[in-house]
């Protein structure tokens, strides 16, 4: 298949985990505790999950919290009547109908990534066993829909970051078992750790043995200390600007400035959902403070932080982020890949693969680059 010339890979598409997910796929010591909907409408166009005494959304039991749901699903549904889109026919639990969204986009080949599970994981001090277990029933599951069609369908594992010796375990299962082709982060810290500590080195080797990508996925908020947007529960838009775009600044701030990538220099690492846009003026910055301020003795870098990017790193276009070109002019084509984001109610489906194509001011090769090559680079496909 090919869309006006182009083979196409979609970095991240999305499921929306079934309601009796956990129900089916968690081992029976863990079901009492598992992951259960409580409610059909939550917010944000997420039915409501509960666990581990919390709702989901993260905080979704707050007036402003559930205000800005509200809000959100009124502008979802101006979007789908100028899109042509019914979101009944969005679903994202059912491997065929991802398959005929593939199919109206022109997909070759899709990532396939979690909508709630990284959610529901996120709670800085949950029981790393119970995290481990939603883990795996949820890899499980994934490997299950994927198994659809292989050719086309490819798993990104979620991990239990509560521990990185069961992260490690799990990765090394997923990839072994279920032939995932990604290893699912949050862009955030997990328990306080920044991605550069030490603690998480184990992780780094394990993902560079087994061949398989690092990818950052914000979330707008979660139970986590010093997630950005819990600073601004009130202000959706101003919440998810700072839980996804800023904390993928961040996390890549820490992968490069902290030395990850130069220990582990065949590692690859994407980061994505929060735009690309923003990468000539990130990495700009984080030469100038390294020159400036860096400590040669704690992080030792042997090139400049920009060309750590250049050598390691991936972000993700949106279908119409015009400014794509702009960031190419300044770092070249070959760290961005592109995205639908299929199922979901800010997605530009049916009309992403069309959107992205009709950017202007990026040449065929760089489309060709951003819609395939770069993409199955990052994956190892």
């Amino acid at each position: 298949m090919a869309k006006n010339g182009f083979r196409i890979m979609d970095s991240d598409i999305h499921v929306d985990e079934p309601p009796d997910l956990w129900e089916k796929y968690i081992e029976p010591k863990f079901r009492d505790r598992a992951p259960a909907v409580k409610d059909r409408e939550a917010g944000f166009g997420m039915v409501g999950w509960h666990f581990d005494g919390k709702p989901f959304p993260a905080f979704i039991d707050r007036p402003e919290r559930q205000r800005a749901a509200r809000f959100r699903r009124e502008k979802a549904k101006v979007r789908n009547a100028q899109l042509g889109r019914n979101m009944a026919d969005l679903d994202g639990a059912d491997p065929h109908s991802m398959l005929r969204g593939m199919d109206v986009e022109g997909v070759d080949i899709a990532i396939v990534f979690r909508t709630q599970c990284s959610h529901l994981v996120a709670i800085d001090g949950l029981d790393p066993e119970l995290s481990a277990a939603v883990c795996r029933a949820y890899n499980n599951w994934l490997g299950d829909f994927c198994k659809t069609d292989a050719k086309r369908l490819k798993p990104a594992a979620v991990l239990p970051l509560q521990d990185v010796s069961q992260a490690v375990k799990e990765a090394r299962r997923a990839v072994r078992e279920w032939g995932a082709v990604s290893l699912v982060l949050n862009s955030n810290p997990a328990n306080g750790r920044p991605w550069y500590d030490r603690y998480w080195d184990p992780l780094w080797a394990e993902a560079t043995d087994l061949n398989v990508a690092a990818t950052f996925h914000g979330i707008h908020t979660a139970y986590q200390e010093g997630h950005l947007g819990q600073r601004y529960l009130a202000n959706y838009p101003l919440a998810r600007a700072a839980g996804q775009p800023v904390e993928l600044m961040l996390a890549m701030g820490s992968m490069v400035l902290g030395g990850v990538l130069a220990r582990y220099p065949q590692l690859r690492a994407g980061f994505f959902e929060g735009h690309c846009s923003w990468i000539p003026w990130w990495t700009w910055c984080m030469d100038e403070h390294w020159e400036k301020f860096g400590d040669d003795e704690l992080y030792p870098l042997k090139m400049k932080p920009s060309e750590y990017f250049r050598r390691q790193c991936y972000a993700s276009a949106d279908a119409d982020e015009f400014l794509v070109k702009n960031a190419i002019e300044v770092v070249g084509n070959d760290n961005f890949v592109f995205s639908t984001d299929w199922p979901h109610d800010d997605a530009y489906h049916p009309k992403a693969v069309e959107t992205f194509l009709g950017i202007e001011g990026v040449s065929t090769e760089s489309k060709k680059k951003i819609l395939w090559d770069n993409c199955a680079r990052l994956y190892g496909l």
